[in-house]
């Protein structure tokens, strides 16, 4: 059995987005699966759009990713001088000619003139005039199409510099690919390379094209949708495992299964199928893959992903971590859920003041305090009693004490237990809290 060998190949005229990277993942886990080998090649031939900052951030996103490409990456304006001789090989065997212009509606004019290069002209490849270019597509099955569908397609612009669709062939040979996975956007390339390939008398690949991926709402996938750069979701506090995962569930299935790690991912992936139709990204189901991932860590381990986001390590951070964990599908929701207890709360919200501060929030919250003030042991079971014991005095349900008491200590309405925040914030802060949101309502009262 020959080696499977495919590649990925993107244009660094822009950062890596998720239909580049999960179309990378497919051709990766293709070969991987089959003990073969997936290549990184970065075309940049495209002068004025390539940068150097696009081809090192793309190269950074696989290596966050855990995507690891074989051998040296390879950049197709290395192979300038490769293509032009390819170039010449087929206009020397007829297979190419010289044309005034880039009008198609005239390019076949020149087939037979035997015009001579210079910088007015380009090179056509000459596309055979009859017959089918048909090929089996490992996704959408058998595709054909009538060559003279085709227009003669140019390889070589009035620069002379080679077009996209010589300098892929070219570099596929060379590499000698055996397998192309891409966006369904390149069918009607894959009918032009096909004859290129024939004309050289290469072996052509195995081609498999994937559809794009699709907003919630049925469009193409834009960034409303989430289609950010992938080192974005980095900063969105997504893990790479995570987002991996999802990539591999946009577009391929196999059964019911929803999670696999990076060995279970080779595994599976040949043994799996490619759907034939557009997958559909949901921030959502991505967020749902990256709390499964969260929950999966021990809290050292959750710890050492967190040691960029201001928690010190102590046993204090991982009490806390340990408290706030479920609410958080994020690593940036570590610390957005776990400021308050780190930080003193500046100011509040004068919209939830108004909202669950009436005018007996006063009474109560001073008597909390006094009966906070009064206990020997700051422990949870301690701290409840006080609270309810406020609730039995005035005869009120838990929400009159509740929702005010949250947004004194954490300036929300949404924290986990109070009573116990009140433990881990501890009596002191506590009663601090306590006292400075007394007096911010009643200023506000004042006001009002």
């Amino acid at each position: 059995m020959s080696i499977i060998k495919t590649r990925f190949a993107p244009s660094p005229t822009g950062n890596l987005h998720i239909g580049g990277a999960r179309t990378a993942l497919f051709a990766w886990l293709y070969a991987k699966s089959q003990n073969g080998d997936c290549l990184l090649r970065i075309e940049d031939t495209d002068r004025e759009r390539s940068k150097d900052e696009f081809s090192k951030e793309i190269i950074e996103s696989f290596k966050w990713l855990g995507v690891e490409f074989d051998g040296e990456v390879v950049y197709q304006s290395k192979n300038v001088n490769r293509y032009k001789e390819i170039i010449d090989q087929l206009l020397d065997q007829g297979s190419a000619y010289v044309c005034k212009g880039e009008d198609t509606e005239t390019d076949k004019e020149c087939r037979d003139k035997n015009l001579l290069r210079d910088k007015n002209t380009v090179v056509r490849f000459k596309m055979p005039e009859k017959g089918v270019t048909v090929y089996e597509d490992i996704v959408k099955g058998s595709i054909e199409v009538e060559n003279e569908q085709i227009d003669d397609f140019i390889i070589e612009r009035s620069d002379g510099s080679a077009t996209y669709n010589l300098c892929v062939v070219v570099d596929d040979a060379d590499s000698e690919i055996s397998h192309v996975i891409r966006g369904d956007d390149h069918i009607n390339n894959t009918f032009k390379q096909i004859n290129v390939f024939k004309a050289l008398k290469k072996e052509v690949p195995t081609y498999g094209h994937v559809p794009m991926i699709l907003g919630e709402d049925g469009k193409r996938l834009s960034k409303r949708h989430g289609a950010i750069g992938v080192r974005e979701y980095e900063t969105l506090g997504i893990l790479p495992e995570a987002l991996k995962n999802y990539f591999l569930r946009l577009g391929w299935s196999i059964g019911d299964d929803e999670i696999f790690n990076a060995d279970e991912m080779k595994k599976s992936f040949q043994f799996g199928v490619l759907n034939k139709s557009p997958a559909t990204f949901s921030m959502d189901k991505l967020l749902w893959f990256n709390k499964y991932y969260l929950d999966q860590m021990n809290i050292d381990q959750l710890m050492k992903v967190l040691a960029s986001k201001d928690f010190d390590g102590s046993e204090y951070s991982k009490t806390i971590l340990e408290t706030i964990r479920d609410r958080c599908s994020t690593l940036n929701e570590f610390s957005i859920n776990a400021e308050y207890f780190f930080k003193d709360i500046k100011d509040y919200d004068e919209k939830l003041l108004i909202k669950h501060c009436k005018k007996d929030t006063l009474d109560h919250l001073s008597l909390l305090k006094e009966k906070f003030k009064e206990l020997k042991n700051w422990e949870q079971t301690s701290i409840k009693e006080a609270i309810d014991n406020v609730i039995a005095d005035f005869e009120i349900g838990f929400g009159k004490i509740g929702l005010p008491l949250r947004l004194a200590l954490t300036a929300t309405v949404n924290s986990p237990s109070i009573d116990l925040v009140c433990q881990l914030l501890g009596k002191e802060i506590t009663l601090k809290r306590i006292e400075k949101f007394l007096i911010r309502i009643k200023d506000l009262k004042t006001h009002q």
